[in-house]
């Protein structure tokens, strides 16, 4: 069975491929239709639309620091993990940072774990 430590491993490793421009392994993490809610709206997408995303998108995350982690497990194939995510990203030239609440729910298919759905919500 999972862990609290693999699970967030996993963010940490979706977030750092992020920094190193690499999203294509994030897309690698993801199930094949995926969805994030956060300020700008609700978005439903498979891997390759992410993937396009990333590469399309105009900010591009520079750094993140995770506090406040806990990840539980409602059913054995499901995990959530909630954490605060300190962040810094570059738009328009422009250095932004922000602290969000973010949730993770994670589906184990054919013994690998996949990101089905992210929220971020901005603090206060």
């Amino acid at each position: 069975m999972a862990t609290k430590a693999d699970i967030m491993k996993l963010e940490t490793e979706f977030w750092q491929s992020l920094v190193d421009q690499a999203p294509e392994k994030a897309a690698a993490l993801l199930t094949g239709e995926a969805a994030n809610v956060a300020m700008y709206g609700i978005h439903h997408f498979s891997p390759a639309e992410y993937l396009k995303m990333a590469k399309d998108g105009p900010a591009k995350l520079t750094s993140f620091l995770f506090s406040n982690e806990k990840v539980f497990f409602p059913a054995p194939d499901v995990a959530v993990a909630t954490y605060e995510a300190r962040q810094s990203f570059e738009m328009n030239d422009t250095v932004h940072e922000m602290i969000c609440f973010d949730t993770t729910t994670w589906v184990k298919s054919n013994g690998k774990w996949l990101a089905a759905v992210h929220t971020e919500t901005p603090k206060g």
